[in-house]
């Protein structure tokens, strides 16, 4: 159902007014000195919905067929016929939903990934707690996806998973949600490679709710909500930033949550998720460590000063250099979003797609703003500039020129090794611990996107 606008409701020509309100609908012909025209009077009626022959308007015959055409409307129209919802309607006290359709990612594990960010808020004076979250194909009804059919995979997270997964407002991970509140959810829902993917999602949560102040009875409902559809666009297929064997993917896609894929930030007065596939890439040594000497000299990092290359054809678009190096392992303080992305460009590589580097040697560019340049040509130089506590590339994929108004896109490589998987924690290998590598995925990979921990070797361009 739709309502009729306001101008449609009543509308004038020079030769008679027509008039309606929500109660009754009349109409009455007052005379002028210049009749309708044929245009007007066909706008008029297929606006109603009226059948229109041809009418020619002759001085002495237009009020008789206007008046009989317009007491033929205002009849039908007289005996208004009650609305049919097609949904029922039912107070909920929670609300989700997504800052962005996912797009879908074949990764180095072999799985199509759906990576993106639910908003949940609590509508409702009492606290809420998260119990359970149950992903649904949206094109199929509220049953849950059968996970073993094989052509369609969903994820349900309960306890520690959903736990680990919520992310509230500044930070801290919590499923308790107080009234009033918002908290956000980072979901990878993946699929088998060849499964035929949902249009929709949908969401379904088990919330319990409990007064904000006094003692229980607590409360339970279910609720369906967070519907998103689902863009079926492949991923862009790009060549490596980088060349050479042991690149870490230190931090990157996609679960659990990593500080790129939690960084939801309000810009221009709208969400963004600018670093959703993000990856810093750092480079162990022969050793499987990240340096060797002191920790707080960038001379200990054999790998600063490697070349940064761009990953396609493409234009400059955005640059900033000259901003220092910083001294690992500390991070700068009192700096703007701009000085934390320290020295960087982006390159529009065409189709909506905008490749972006950060944090190079400070006046190592080799471009300026306009510049085409060419796949595997050198940006510039890793270095240690912006917000880092150690030498490392920030690279990713996003839909505009702005580094941060701008929402990252998934992404593949068309060619790299891995060497296998880092099975000690990043923190203690930053600290000076030598890298567990296991052979978790191991072996070369086509277009596809590599996962956090992976220790890959990219081909020279």
């Amino acid at each position: 159902m739709r309502d009729i606008p306001a101008s449609r409701r009543a509308e004038s020509f020079s030769v008679c007014k027509l008039t309606t309100d929500n109660d009754r609908a009349t109409g009455d012909l007052r005379k002028s000195s210049a009749g309708p025209t044929r245009r007007q009077l066909n706008s008029w009626f297929l606006s109603r919905g009226a059948p229109i022959r041809s009418l020619e308007m002759k001085s002495a015959r237009s009020c008789i067929v206007l008046a009989v055409i317009v007491a033929s409307c205002f009849s039908a129209q007289a005996t208004p016929q009650p609305q049919q919802l097609d949904i029922p309607v039912a107070w909920t006290s929670l609300v989700a939903w997504p800052i962005a359709s996912p797009q879908p990612v074949l990764a180095s594990d072999g799985k199509v990934h759906l990576v993106y960010e639910l908003f949940v808020m609590n509508v409702s004076s009492s606290v809420m707690t998260l119990d359970q979250l149950e992903t649904l194909d949206g094109s199929r009804g509220d049953a849950m996806v059968n996970t073993k059919s094989g052509d369609q995979i969903v994820g349900a997270l309960q306890g520690a998973d959903l736990e680990g997964t919520t992310r509230a407002f500044p930070t801290g991970s919590t499923r308790t949600v107080g009234p009033f509140q918002l908290t956000r959810i980072f979901l990878d829902v993946t699929f088998a490679k060849n499964a035929i993917l949902p249009k929709v999602l949908k969401h379904r949560f088990q919330v319990t709710f409990a007064p904000a102040t006094g003692m229980p009875p607590l409360t339970s409902a279910t609720v369906v909500s967070g519907r998103t559809d689902v863009t079926n666009t492949p991923a862009v297929v790009i060549g490596p930033p980088l060349e050479g064997p042991r690149w870490v993917d230190a931090i990157g896609c996609c679960s659990p949550p990593s500080v790129h894929r939690t960084a939801t930030l309000p810009i221009n007065g709208k969400f963004y998720v600018s670093e959703r596939f993000a990856i810093d890439f750092a480079q162990l040594n022969p050793e499987n460590k990240l340096y060797n000497g002191p920790r707080d000299q960038l001379s200990s990092y054999a790998y600063v000063g490697a070349k940064v290359l761009s990953v396609a054809d493409g234009t400059v678009v955005n640059l900033q250099d000259g901003r220092p190096n910083e001294t690992p392992p500390k991070f700068p303080q009192g700096y703007d979003l701009l000085q934390q992305l320290g020295n960087f460009a982006i390159v529009d590589i065409g189709h909506g797609h905008f490749a972006f580097y950060c944090h190079f040697q400070p006046n190592t560019l080799k471009v300026h703003v306009g510049d085409k340049v060419r796949r595997g040509q050198v940006l510039a130089l890793m270095g240690n500039s912006g917000n880092s506590d150690a030498p490392h590339l920030h690279f990713g994929i996003q839909d505009g020129p702005s580094p941060y108004a701008s929402d990252s896109l998934p992404f593949v490589f068309s060619s790299f090794t891995i060497t296998g998987t880092i099975t000690n924690p990043f923190d203690d290998i930053a600290a000076g611990a030598t890298a567990q590598i296991g052979p978790t995925r191991a072996g070369p990979h086509r277009n596809e996107l590599p996962l956090q921990d992976e220790v890959i070797t990219f081909p020279q361009e």
